[in-house]
């Protein structure tokens, strides 16, 4: 439920920042309510410069690398996992094996958000996975870190360590 508040919040400030754009574009100065002039003028100014902002950042693939010592010719597979999973959003993982006769090698690991995911930016960080046999179940023990932004700025960093057991 606080995923969901933390998103509405996240939208209701993105709708104000386009209601005075148009309203300063359309009415000018009268736009801004006296009671709320302060506000406004913030939310406005603090839009703009994420706009301008927002081409300069870099772009987190949240895919790690396990293994590169592996046979490109063998078979692949994927196991998908769900990290953790809440109302609006979840945190799943895809881990790519390699399939070496009855043994399966992880080569690769990605992670991301999906679902309703406003104002949420998930940082893969690390994975620790081992080879299993067919038919037995792989450990997997896995780290990164949950901003909760507002308005693109970071208020709060969610470190967030999930084991678990993958069929």
């Amino acid at each position: 439920m606080k995923h969901l508040i933390w998103s509405i919040l996240n939208l209701t400030i993105l709708f104000c920042f386009f209601y005075l754009i148009i309203g300063f574009i359309i009415k000018g100065k009268r736009v801004f309510k006296p009671t709320f002039k302060v506000f406004s003028i913030c939310i406005l100014v603090i839009g703009i410069i994420q706009i301008l902002s927002a081409s300069n950042s870099e772009k987190n693939t949240n895919i790690i690398k396990i293994t590169e010592d592996y046979d490109n010719k063998n078979n692949t597979e994927f196991k998908k996992v769900i990290l953790e999973d809440n109302l609006t959003l979840d945190i799943e993982m895809l881990v790519k094996y390699s399939i070496n006769n009855i043994e399966y090698v992880p080569i690769e690991s990605h992670s991301s958000l999906t679902g309703f995911v406003s104002g949420y930016v998930w940082e893969f960080e690390s994975i620790y996975t081992e080879s299993y046999i067919k038919g037995q179940k792989a450990t997997y023990t896995a780290n990164g870190v949950l901003k909760w932004n507002l308005f693109g700025f970071t208020i709060y960093n969610e470190s967030k360590t999930i084991s678990g057991i993958m069929n």
